[in-house]
């Protein structure tokens, strides 16, 4: 009898204890008691799975657009590259496209000139009457023409010396830029492909979204300060065009000196006939 007494006592106090352990895992949250008779729920480690999930599907939803990005970017890059050919051969095209009609109306005014001077060196020629005359006339016509062609070929060789210089400028800011570009392609290609690889390895999905936007952002500012320190132009075209100007000028007056001194020596010979001899023709126009 006192047998068992003592048997009851004893699961007694075992069911006691289990109901204190459940109830203090119960309070700890560790877990829920099921009213149903089911097995106990861990709630710890539910929570740990539903993030795991939830990073999971963050990851999953990076990576895919990160892809998708990746195809975007390529396309850009490409329809950047060749937007930025077809600018510059557009440039350049209407550039030679206006030194053509520059050219054309140089070569037409010295056309209209070299006629101008042709019926005064006539006149000239029908005004001498003595060998004296003809012979002055002739060594007049000579002369000027000589300081024509030294005057033209100076003024060339400045139109092509400043053409070819601004050819170089236009040249070398186009090396720049396309230069900055590429770079800009290949930084934000690096930024995209190391995405990809953390995507690859499983890494923390917000540490693989704010590492690509930096990339991304470290790309368009360099882009950016680089585009401010690209060569401008103008200030190349505004030295050459100076240069070509004082080229011009100083042809211009070594012309006018040359031809002084020849109307001076063939008013001599006409001396009796000074009001028919008007200065000689000169083509002042100069074009480019």
């Amino acid at each position: 009898m006192i047998k068992m007494h003592y048997k009851k006592i004893g699961a007694g106090l075992t069911m006691i204890g289990i109901l204190t352990a459940t109830v203090a895992l119960a309070e700890t949250g560790a877990i829920t008691t099921n009213t149903n008779g089911k097995a106990p729920v861990n709630r710890t480690q539910m929570m740990q799975d539903r993030q795991a999930a939830r990073q999971e599907t963050q990851m999953q939803n990076i990576c895919s657009r990160i892809a998708s990005f990746s195809s975007n970017l390529n396309q850009k890059a490409s329809d950047q590259e060749n937007n930025l050919k077809t600018r510059q051969t557009e440039r350049l095209t209407d550039w030679n496209n206006k030194m053509t009609t520059a050219d054309a109306n140089l070569t037409k005014e010295r056309a209209a000139w070299e006629a101008n001077r042709s019926q005064q060196f006539a006149k000239l020629e029908a005004a001498a009457t003595t060998d004296a005359q003809k012979k002055a006339v002739s060594t007049f016509e000579t002369t000027t023409k000589a300081a024509i062609a030294t005057r033209q070929a100076t003024v060339d060789a400045a139109i092509k010396t400043f053409r070819a210089g601004v050819q170089t400028a236009i040249t070398a800011r186009q090396g720049q830029v396309s230069t900055i570009v590429s770079t800009s392609a290949t930084n934000r290609a690096a930024a995209l492909a190391k995405a990809q690889a953390d995507c690859t390895a499983g890494d923390d999905a917000a540490t693989v979204r704010t590492d690509f936007q930096n990339g991304m952002a470290s790309a368009r500012t360099q882009m950016q300060n680089d585009r401010q320190n690209v060569t401008k132009v103008s200030a190349a075209v505004q030295a050459l065009i100076q240069a070509r100007h004082a080229a011009v000028e100083k042809a211009m007056s070594d012309f006018k000196a040359a031809m002084e001194s020849a109307r001076v020596s063939l008013k001599t010979v006409f001396s009796d006939q000074a009001s028919e001899i008007t200065a000689a023709p000169l083509d002042h126009t100069i074009k480019n």
